[in-house]
């Protein structure tokens, strides 16, 4: 009897000694496998692609302006460019912005929200205001002298 209770008492001293050790490695690699703290970057998610299929770069946003078909009931913001085919916008928050390169854009409509829009003129940025539903000409769609290239690089809204 002494001796199957020793060899209980031995084995489950080792049981022991290795769940110790285990407990210190799961420990550790808990520590060292933890992921970083989540950062938000605001990048378009889908960018790539989306530059790929259209010549649109959408570069990043509050997620509150999203790229959208134009083809909806919904109202969107609809951008017309030289170069790309037109693309629309849908805002599905109360306020959002969204920057992007969209080049050559010549018209602005909007939707339901106050727009400002910015666009890179000659190296420089203005800032245009399109009213709720309005239809705005910029860029090329101005009339002279007013109608050289404009490259739409943020949409910004408002209630």
């Amino acid at each position: 009897m002494f001796g199957v209770t020793g060899l209980l008492a031995t084995s489950t001293g080792v049981a022991a000694a290795f769940a110790a050790a285990d407990d210190g490695d799961v420990t550790e690699k808990a520590t060292n496998s933890t992921p970083p703290p989540i950062v938000e970057d605001y990048s378009y998610p889908g960018a790539d692609a989306i530059e790929a299929e259209t010549g649109i770069k959408l570069i990043e946003g509050d997620g509150n302006i999203i790229k959208t078909g134009c083809d909806t009931d919904t109202p969107v913001i609809k951008v017309e460019s030289v170069d790309v085919a037109t693309s629309c916008y849908e805002v599905i928050g109360e306020s959002g912005w969204l920057t992007m390169e969209i080049p050559r854009v010549y018209a602005i409509h909007g939707d339901d929200h106050s727009v400002d829009a910015s666009l890179t003129v000659n190296g420089e940025t203005e800032n245009v205001q399109i009213s709720p539903g309005e239809y705005t000409p910029v860029g090329e769609g101005q009339q002279p002298p007013d109608n050289d290239p404009a490259a739409l690089v943020e949409l910004r809204v408002s209630q």
